[in-house]
């Protein structure tokens, strides 16, 4: 085999962002090998069926209660091994995950070129958000492709000194995952859970409107994630013709500032298991607006035509506010109820899809960018 093309995946949001590249990859004919650090294995492994693609190789790191030192340095460790047995032409990493970092770091050491999808979102404060504002903006530094989503993400390279000629402005690759899954969804390939499914048609049978709310930023961790909790049920309780469904995050910290607000407990709000990510589209696509912490979601949601409050004091997407479908609110219950206040306001307003974000091509263009760049490296 020659030197492969090696796609390293670690969470869910690195899988849905890179497999829809790797499929890429395979269709342009390189040799290319799925790594999974596994550093979220369940969500990981979800997403890993959902697009049918099994990794060519796990370096099974997760154990319970693990750290942000733990994962960085197992990945280190593993993937250098992993490395060193396949010898790979280019390490393709996502984001802004440790397990992106890691993964670029030991190729770095190892003189392997990065290919960094979703480069150059800024917010430019190295706490917020924690730590994957430092992450991306290390990768950014190791990388020799930069895929940018947007013009802003493009500005925000050169500025740091990226040189254009490594820059490209491709698009999301999370619009085309997205229309991948809403395919399958639409084609009942693939289906959703019967419990959710009874929810969803129990909320459209008394004429709910749906609101998803999700939650896990670290830097929320405390009095902000309370106060989000408590934004919640006041909103629950002021307007009964919504529905609140919150999934609830696997960290303990999380599901304990749901048990201390009592949101189980709260008429109007549904807190449930994670969702599939094909469930997770489902109720997007169903939702009348969204409140979220989200990177991603705060993406899917603007590509779906939906109004999101960004409940956090800074974002990297800021195109969403700028296409007047997003309010940043904080992380205050005051703030947090005057957010969706002003979101309420606008979901009556034209409620059409938005491509800031992509056409759901971006895939095909990094792929054949990189297939193009390695036979120019290749050649005499």
């Amino acid at each position: 085999m020659k030197s492969p093309v090696v796609v390293v995946v670690g969470t869910r949001p690195d899988a849905i962002k890179l497999l829809p590249i790797y499929m890429a990859l395979k269709q342009q004919q390189l040799p290319t090998l799925l790594c999974a650090t596994h550093q979220h294995a369940h969500m990981l492994d979800q997403v890993l069926q959902l697009f049918n693609t099994p990794p060519d190789t796990s370096l099974n790191v997760m154990v319970a209660g693990q750290s942000l030192s733990y994962i960085t340095a197992a990945v280190l460790q593993r993937i250098q091994t992993f490395y060193e047995d396949t010898k790979p032409s280019l390490v393709v990493v996502q984001g802004d995950t440790t397990t992106s970092l890691a993964a670029s770091m030991a190729a770095f050491y190892q003189g392997i070129p990065v290919a960094h999808i979703e480069a150059g979102l800024r917010t430019y404060d190295k706490q917020s958000p924690f730590p994957e504002e430092m992450n991306r903006v290390a990768i950014g530094q190791l990388a020799q492709y930069h895929f940018a989503p947007t013009p802003l993400n493009v500005a925000a390279l050169l500025h740091e000194g990226v040189p254009y000629t490594k820059v490209h402005c491709v698009g999301n690759t999370v619009v085309d995952a997205l229309q991948h899954v809403q395919t399958l969804l639409h084609t009942q390939q693939v289906q959703i859970a019967p419990a959710l499914q009874e929810l969803l048609d129990d909320a459209a049978a008394h004429k709910k409107k749906i609101v998803l709310v999700t939650t896990h930023r670290r830097e929320s961790f405390g009095a902000g994630l309370l106060a989000i909790m408590q934004a919640v049920k006041i909103l629950a309780l002021q307007y009964t013709d919504h529905l609140f469904i919150v999934p609830m995050h696997l960290n303990p910290v999380v599901r304990d500032a749901i048990a201390t607000t009592q949101l189980m407990t709260t008429p109007g709000i549904v807190c449930v298991e994670p969702l599939a990510y094909h469930e997770l589209v489902s109720v997007l696509e169903r939702a009348a607006w969204v409140m979220t912490d989200s990177g991603g979601i705060q993406e899917e949601a603007l590509c779906l035509g939906k109004h999101v409050v960004v409940m956090r004091e800074k974002t990297e997407r800021v195109e969403l506010l700028w296409e007047g479908r997003g309010v940043l609110s904080g992380t205050t219950e005051k703030s947090i109820l005057a957010a969706v206040h002003r979101i309420m306001q606008r979901c009556n307003d034209d409620d059409n899809k938005c491509y800031v974000y992509g056409d759901g091509q971006a895939s095909r263009r990094i792929a054949s960018i990189l297939k193009l760049g390695m036979m120019s490296a290749a050649a005499p």
